[in-house]
């Protein structure tokens, strides 16, 4: 009797040393995140006297500047707005009761994209002013289309949960649902990533061809997961 008694209490104290454990990491992470999202300002408050009232935003597939915004709102409004969508993220991962399933790369790719973003953006919007030529548009353009593949090369080993992946009513109520829709996504999501970074060196075609890439990585396995669901209640 006692040893079993024993076992339970060190098997809980297990969990909670695992929780706490997870909690600090969590916490590491969130601030090195958001330190990473506002690294442009810091940048941007230095080089201030040195920046042009406004500063490029947008640029068109042959990289010619095609937007402008103040660079008050570049360099401090766009890292808070990252910032924030960085803290919305990671408050949502890391309380997803399900998250013990999610995929870790996954998860990682998704802590990460705000911070990336912003570096991004500061990059592509201080290098013209500095006499600094930044990657062409279908540089980034291609780069995208390898991360699509990478996203879809781990859709199928995400489990159930309620943060990252296709969060549709008929995949997080139906666990067979969820592993057919991630398996067939992963799949198309692979097919439209190669698609995406060809389109890259297409000029107006590849314009196109990117949204309709959009489009069906979306709209596909939406279609799929409902059409499953209404087979399994027909």
């Amino acid at each position: 009797m006692f040893p079993s008694i024993s076992y339970r209490l060190k098997g809980g104290q297990y969990i909670l040393f695992r929780r706490k454990l997870k909690m600090t990491k969590n916490k590491k992470q969130l601030i090195i995140t958001s330190i990473v999202c506002v690294l442009p300002m810091i940048v941007g408050a230095i080089l201030y006297s040195r920046l042009p009232e406004q500063l490029p935003t947008h640029f068109d597939m042959k990289g010619n500047v095609d937007d402008y915004s103040s660079k008050a709102f570049v360099c401090f409004g766009l890292p808070i707005i990252m910032l924030l969508i960085n803290l919305f993220v990671h408050i949502g991962i890391n309380n997803d009761p399900k998250s013990e399933g999610t995929n870790k790369i996954a998860v990682g790719i998704g802590k990460w994209t705000a911070p990336v973003t912003s570096i991004i953006i500061s990059i592509v919007s201080f290098a013209p002013s500095l006499g600094v030529v930044p990657p062409e548009t279908k540089t980034w353009i291609f780069l995208v289309g390898i991360l699509i593949i990478v996203l879809g090369n781990y859709l199928p080993k995400c489990r159930q949960n309620y943060t990252v992946g296709i969060k549709l009513p008929w995949t997080l109520n139906d666990v067979d649902n969820w592993n057919k829709t991630h398996r067939m996504a992963g799949v198309l999501w692979i097919i439209c990533g190669i698609l995406f970074s060809v389109s890259a060196f297409l000029g107006k075609v590849g314009e196109g061809l990117m949204i309709a890439l959009i489009i069906i990585m979306v709209c596909v396995p939406t279609a799929y997961s409902y059409a499953l669901y209404k087979k399994k209640n027909a």
